[in-house]
């Protein structure tokens, strides 16, 4: 960022300058005036909602301690307590249908007179007893469902509330809230349940209508489990993660916290409620809550505007005088920059810019004198550079001519003394197939004199050199070829397989006692082709392993150890480049994997072309 202003051109600097010091001082004002503005709002509308919950709380106490007491005063009624008591401790039949039609009544009166009911239900051990007025599920057993199992989780207690579910004592599914009260029957000694449920549906719909303004939410959560009873809110799980707020939630105190939940603030008011184990939480957010002090926002960014454009435009009419001259001079450069010469700085002042276009005036004299020199300079120098480039070149052809040399020699004296052992040892027909193998070994070797062969008459060669080898050894190993077609149409620099071959022999094959195997494969890899001879002989130790891809990074003369991988990987390296030549992969008791790779995309013209 300062790069780039420094980059600037002057003008602009001044100007930019004059702009930043008018938006810091305006924008400073404007941020402290709306900063004081929203503390304010969200302070009053945070006591606001305060009250409201505190009146929305004891307004539910009052219902639902007008409920509970609705329902212990029934329980206390004498003709409920005598109906009940007939049912259960009398076995006649006509008890049933009586208390059957006078608890239904007693439901339905309740239900009517308070809307929050959604159903009263009794349990007894003999028979439940429903609002008849309600579509009851006669499949439902009272004693199978979660309710019932949920009461029984529950202390013996005579009065205890049970979360939100779905009402399955009636049809509908309705989400109800449960009240539960335990009692027992004067002479009948197991006990009878009480359940009020209340609906989930009023309650919330009360809570909507008294919130204190947009943007908030209302819920009710129980401070036992910290589950929502009534409403809900992704903010509420995140809160009673942190252990302040939930101990203040959950302690059974008033109070009030802050809090952050992804990109918006929010004000908790929390109320404890004495009927149920409840709390009335208020949620509201900061960011709605605000969006009435935007127009204050919007009118400072215009005064902030029209600042920084008044504050541009003066900025840029003081700096037109002072840059002018500065602008000459550039100019002037400019043509020294394209190799003119011709131009001077006229300026008649004697202030910094005068003295800058003197001393630059100068420096154009001594730079065009100096370049005159450096012309012929430049032309000697590119006649040596040419001449050392063709010696370079002539030299590396000579050291390749040099490697390939090596190799013919080398294998022909293995050869004969090869040819010349079977003759004496046997003196058969085998000594016809070896010569055979041997002529058609160097038929390819040699290539009308060609460097690059395809990859195809390379496997040839390595298959006459392998029959060679086979029958010098009496059958000691065996081999095969794998080749891509795509690969054998590829070219490659010949010669390349016979001494990793022959490595594989002598360092791997003929260590071992039993029959050994050589594998010759051709494939195609990522943008290259790659040549790989394996052995299962003994492999090499993981030290030797090393030094040997040590030796192989750099183009070397000849090792004891090894002389045909390190000749191989030259020859490679002398054609294609660096990127290419040989890959070493060993692993002791399991063999030695060596593989070449050239470029994929050679052809015999490109590949010659390049040495």
């Amino acid at each position: 960022m300062f790069h780039r202003f420094f980059n600037l051109r002057l003008k602009h600097k001044i100007a930019v300058l004059c702009a930043a010091l008018v938006i810091v001082s305006t924008g400073f004002s404007g941020l402290l005036l709306y900063r004081n503005a929203a503390d304010v709002a969200t302070e009053t509308e945070a006591d606001h909602s305060s009250e409201i919950i505190l009146q929305v709380n004891n307004y539910l106490n009052e219902k639902l301690k007008g409920i509970i007491t609705r329902a212990l005063n029934m329980r206390t009624d004498s003709t409920f307590n005598d109906t009940a008591a007939r049912f259960l401790i009398d076995d006649d039949p006509r008890h049933y249908a009586s208390a059957l039609s006078y608890f239904s009544d007693v439901f339905l009166e309740m239900r009517y007179s308070e809307p929050f009911i959604a159903s009263v239900f009794l349990y007894t051990p003999k028979g439940s007893f429903y609002d008849l007025s309600l579509p009851h599920d006669p499949g439902v057993r009272f004693t199978g469902t979660k309710l019932f199992e949920a009461i029984g989780q529950k202390p013996s207690a005579s009065v205890y509330w049970l979360p939100r579910s779905e009402s399955e004592l009636y049809r509908g599914g309705e989400k109800v809230i449960s009240l539960v009260l335990r009692f027992s029957i004067s002479g009948y000694g197991e006990e009878l349940y009480m359940v009020i449920q209340l609906k989930e549906s009023m309650i919330l719909q009360y809570l909507r209508d008294s919130r204190p303004k947009e943007g908030s939410t209302t819920m009710l959560v129980d401070r036992e489990s910290g589950d929502i009873v009534v409403g809900d809110s992704p903010l509420i799980g995140q809160l009673l993660a942190g252990s302040d707020f939930k101990s203040g939630l959950l302690g059974g105190e008033f109070g009030r916290s802050e809090a952050q939940y992804g990109d918006d603030s929010y004000t908790i008011n929390y109320a404890p409620m004495k009927v149920a184990p409840w709390t009335l939480v208020n949620i509201q957010s900061q960011r709605t809550l605000l969006e009435k002090l935007r127009g204050m926002k919007t009118y400072s960014g215009l005064i902030l505007l029209i600042s920084i454009t008044a504050s541009f435009a003066v900025a840029f009419a003081m700096a037109a005088t002072i840059t002018r001259p500065l602008q000459a001079l550039e100019k002037t450069m400019q043509r020294v920059r394209w190799r003119k010469f011709d131009g001077r700085f006229e300026y008649p002042y004697e202030d910094e810019v005068g003295k800058l276009g003197r001393t630059f005036n100068f420096m154009k004299e001594e730079i065009h004198e100096l370049i005159r020199q450096q012309k012929g300079y430049i032309e000697q120098l590119q006649k040596e550079k040419e001449q050392v480039r063709t010696e370079q070149r002539l030299k590396r052809v000579a050291e390749l001519k040099a490697l390939q040399a090596q190799m013919s020699p080398h294998f022909l004296y293995n050869t004969l003394d090869s040819i010349k052992w079977k003759a004496e040892m046997e003196r058969q027909a085998d000594i016809a197939k070896m010569i055979t193998a041997l002529a058609s070994f160097y038929r390819i070797a040699l290539s009308r004199g060609k460097e690059i062969i395809p990859v195809k008459e390379e496997l040839a060669h390595a298959a006459s050199y392998l029959a060679i080898q086979s029958m010098r050894y009496q059958d000691k190993f065996e081999y095969e070829f794998c080749g891509d077609p795509e690969a054998e149409r590829r070219t490659t620099v010949k010669f390349i397989l016979q001494p990793l071959i022959e490595n594989a022999i002598y360092h791997g094959i003929k260590q071992r006692q039993d029959g050994g195997r050589i594998r010759i494969c051709a494939e195609m890899g990522e943008g290259s082709v790659r040549l790989s001879v394996e052995d299962n002989g003994p492999g090499m130790h993981p030290v030797k392993l090393q030094l040997i891809r040590k030796r192989l990074q750099a183009v070397r003369d000849e090792h004891e150890d090894g002389y045909g991988l390190y000749n191989v990987n030259n020859r490679i390296k002398f054609y294609y480049g660096e990127a290419y030549g040989l890959e070493i992969a060993s692993e002791p008791g399991k063999g030695t994997v060596a593989t070449a790779v050239i470029p994929s995309g050679t052809s015999e013209g490109g590949a010659e072309s390049d040495v």
